[in-house]
């Protein structure tokens, strides 16, 4: 079967389990104070700056629900994007977990993404008072659900007024490692220049870095960034700890997820195959939008959405193709993801099976 349902669906990379098979044997100390969990510190260190303080979980809902309940307090409210994961797929967690009223953002002129325009018109106006939600926190993702890459400008202006009008900014990675490769290739950044360029360098607070869409059997890292200079971030770093272990997200055996994240950041491991990831899905857009069927949105990471003909939709599932059916503000599109092992005659099947298979009027576009 052909599977483009998700990189989630994907197995592991080979760095994530030589890590979990390593670990299996002998003994560490439990809950974070062993030696594989502080050099897995580091190597987060190395990459976003020596303050960085780092924190790891087992999941992406606990990762960015704790993150922002560091970050903020019950009175306040956080932003994010209509679409985003933090609003449609983490259920009543964010409320929990925080407490805080979640307002979603519907952008007015591009979909995919926040705007500084649209950040200016969600906080702009109200009273300022105790009868109303404080400000707190705007959590964006990166990459966006749509497919769609923040560049370090956007994410530098978006925290620049966040920060003036008293909310701090989370960046959702749960697929960061796609963004960066996205950024090092249009700019020509290194590893650590995109990194820091995308986060602490444009004063973002926290980071929600994924392992799990990069090949991990589980696994994420918060990373929290007092060197931005805001006050609730250093503050944020002393919370971290005891909201994960209140909540019940404090690991025992640690160095399960922390050496999945040590063995991939080793020689950027974690970025080939988020590149290798990115440039299939480039490949399968270009094949797509040769045989008519423009993606919905601009391919910048691993992932396709393109809206797709109900037969050839229903045809291409009965061949065995896997995808989700996505909800988007151009209405329901085919969302087609590439991972770590997706491999080019993947590709080549899907493509092949669409000339096959497509209406007559797709096909005479070819």
């Amino acid at each position: 079967m052909v599977n483009l349902r998700s990189d989630n669906n994907a197995g592991l990379c080979p760095e994530a389990a030589a890590a979990l098979a390593e670990m299996a044997a002998g003994y560490a100390v439990g809950y974070g104070d062993d030696v594989i969990t502080s050099q897995a510190v580091a190597a987060f260190r190395r990459l976003f700056g020596e303050p960085t303080a780092v924190f790891f979980v087992a999941t992406g809902t606990a990762a960015n629900t704790l993150a922002i309940a560091s970050l903020t307090e019950p009175w306040q409210r956080v932003l994010c994007h209509s679409y985003s994961h933090y609003n449609d797929d983490e259920s009543t967690a964010p409320e929990r977990i925080t407490l805080c009223r979640t307002t979603a953002i519907t952008p007015s002129t591009d979909p995919t993404r926040i705007t500084v325009a649209d950040l200016d018109r969600a906080t702009s106006g109200g009273r300022g008072d105790v009868h109303e939600p404080a400000p707190g926190v705007l959590t964006i993702t990166n990459v966006t659900e749509l497919g769609t890459v923040y560049t370090p400008d956007a994410v530098r202006q978006l925290c620049t007024l966040a920060h003036e009008r008293g909310y701090r900014v989370h960046v959702d990675g749960a697929r960061f490692a796609n963004a960066v490769a996205s950024v090092m290739s249009r700019f020509g950044l290194s590893a650590t220049e995109a990194c820091r360029a995308l986060t602490v360098d444009a004063g973002v607070d926290a980071l929600t870095f994924g392992g799990t869409k990069n090949g991990f059997a589980f696994g994420e890292a918060v990373l929290l960034f007092p060197q931005t200079g805001v006050e609730q971030t250093r503050r944020a770093c002393a919370r971290f700890p005891f909201l994960r272990k209140s909540t019940g997200h404090l690991l025992s055996k640690h160095r399960f997820v922390s050496g999945q994240f040590l063995r991939s950041l080793a020689d950027d491991r974690w970025l080939a195959h988020a590149h290798h990831a990115n440039q299939l899905a480039a490949k399968l857009a270009a094949g797509l939008e040769k045989r008519g069927f423009k993606p919905a949105f601009p391919v910048e990471a691993n992932g396709v959405f393109v809206p797709l003909p109900p037969k050839l939709d229903q045809a291409l599932r009965a061949a065995g193709h896997g995808y989700y059916p996505f909800a988007s503000s151009v209405g329901t599109v085919a969302r087609l993801m590439c991972s770590f092992s997706t491999h080019e005659g993947v590709i080549s099947e899907f493509l092949a099976d669409i000339d096959r298979l497509a209406p007559a009027p797709a096909n005479s576009a070819v």
